[in-house]
């Protein structure tokens, strides 16, 4: 570990952070500045753009500062689909997809990483055989195959692979059983990638100078895997907000669009497919804020504890 990070690139990571949440933000105005201020719904006339956001209003450039400062503050304005406040959407369906993602997610990334760390200090062994079926699995096989799998043939043979009851709560035990066939599903996706690209990096680290001095002093096999660890994990750690962000997306997607279970991933599919403005301006913006705060929080991590980093 090294005595810390100066604040000069501190700062200019930090700059850059924010003039990626600019861009997008930005971007996101002028998609929506585009949208029609009404729409016929259904033989009904409804408020679209920037009309149904209730602080956004005057020219141009009085519109683009209301347009950040509603983003920043949560004013979000109406849902034209849900006809209900955007804000109270996601309020209610991110704990949904939360509540299952986080332990899939977590414990992909810790069997990819960890185990598969392991197992490629002995490539032919039967655990690194194991790992890499389960890496094709999860990266061959779309998540929405085995959910509408589940969905159409076992619903009626396990009761808790029956459809999400929202009048039940989230936290009921039969939601709680519900939720993990999603979290599986999705976990199994992540894993993949993650199999793939720790076993990519710690292949080519099995080769390096301290693994062979390590062996040589009589270093068995977990304890070769540890340093081969210390030395991986800030590429592994930068896969999870990287390749990793974009599949458990698009998995989270599937499985709730096809699971029917109503979170965010749901959300956002029903927001895009009904031409919703406001749900789809909110969540490519999310998207885009999660993944840069998490690639921020590993550069600086890198930066501190990877010496091979430019600072």
């Amino acid at each position: 570990m090294s005595d810390g990070l100066p604040l000069r690139p501190v700062l200019a990571r930090l700059g850059w952070a924010a003039a990626v949440c600019w861009v997008v933000l930005t971007a996101a105005f002028l998609v929506v500045a585009a949208v029609p201020d009404t729409r016929m719904v259904y033989f009904t006339e409804v408020e679209m753009g920037f009309v149904a956001v209730d602080t956004v209003s005057g020219g141009p450039v009085s519109a683009y500062v209301d347009w950040l400062t509603a983003v920043a503050t949560l004013q979000w304005g109406q849902s034209v689909y849900f006809e209900t406040s955007v804000r109270s959407l996601y309020a209610r369906r991110i704990p949904v997809t939360a509540v299952y993602v986080l332990p899939g997610a977590v414990a992909a990334v810790l069997v990819g990483t960890l185990l598969t760390t392991y197992a490629a200090v002995e490539p032919d062994g039967l655990l690194a055989r194991l790992l890499s079926g389960s890496g094709v699995v999860g990266l061959t096989v779309p998540a929405f195959l085995p959910a509408a799998v589940l969905f159409a043939t076992m619903a009626d043979t396990l009761g808790w692979l029956q459809v999400y009851d929202p009048d039940l709560g989230l936290w009921h035990a039969r939601n709680l059983r519900r939720l993990q066939v999603p979290g599986a599903i999705v976990g199994l996706s992540l894993l993949g990638v993650q199999v793939r690209h720790v076993r990519s990096e710690t292949a080519e680290r099995l080769h390096e100078t301290f693994v062979k001095t390590a062996e040589a002093k009589g270093a068995g096999r977990r304890r070769v895997a540890a340093h081969v660890f210390r030395t991986a994990w800030p590429s592994a750690a930068s896969l999870v907000v990287g390749e990793s962000l974009g599949v458990l997306l698009l998995a989270t997607v599937a499985v709730e669009t096809v699971l029917e279970f109503p979170g965010a991933g749901r959300l956002v599919f029903l927001g895009f497919v009904a031409g919703d403005p406001m749900v789809s301006a909110v969540a490519l913006v999310g998207i885009v804020v999660v993944g840069v705060a998490g690639t921020l929080a590993i550069e600086l991590l890198r930066a501190v504890y990877d010496p091979r980093v430019d600072r």
